[in-house]
């Protein structure tokens, strides 16, 4: 298997045109990374030369990018999932409908800033007080006293 070529494109204004010059290669992935900042765009592509991913950079607080459904139509899904669920706009897109959630969603959820309901409503498991000190276990088969201890507490 050959190595992924990478092509960064630092302008994300040139996210189209340097798509285009791969119309002919199929999608294999759309997706995006949360850097807290900024928000990495990357598109994996296969074509006759292999595995090729261009990547861009958006600010996170206004992700705004070029659909690039026009030169590429592979990417129509792709681009509906990551605005869905990281929040980023496909300027031009032909059907921006959500693809995965319902339409009251306030924060999009795969975004490091959006908070985990379950995690507001529960504990985190397996949290304690910092004062409380654990009494350890021995491994299961290992007596107390092979530990260092004097009492065998009923190991076998």
């Amino acid at each position: 298997m050959s190595p992924i070529d990478v092509v960064d494109v630092p302008d994300p204004g040139q996210w189209t045109s340097t798509l285009a010059g791969s119309a002919d290669d199929a999608c294999e992935l759309l997706t995006a990374i949360d850097h807290g900042a900024e928000l990495e765009i990357l598109v994996v592509l296969r074509g006759r030369e292999g595995l090729r991913m261009l990547r861009t950079r958006v600010p996170a607080k206004d992700p705004c990018l070029d659909s690039a459904v026009a030169v590429l139509p592979a990417v129509a899904w792709h681009e509906r999932e990551v605005a869905e669920m990281f929040g980023v706009t496909f300027a031009g897109h032909p059907d921006p409908r959500p693809l995965l959630l319902r339409e009251h969603v306030e924060a999009p959820p795969l975004r490091r800033s959006t908070p985990l309901p379950e995690r507001i409503a529960r504990p985190w498991p397996g949290a304690r007080d910092a004062g409380a000190r654990r009494r350890p276990t021995p491994p299961p088969g290992v007596r107390n006293s092979w530990q260092g201890r004097d009492v065998d507490e009923g190991a076998p």
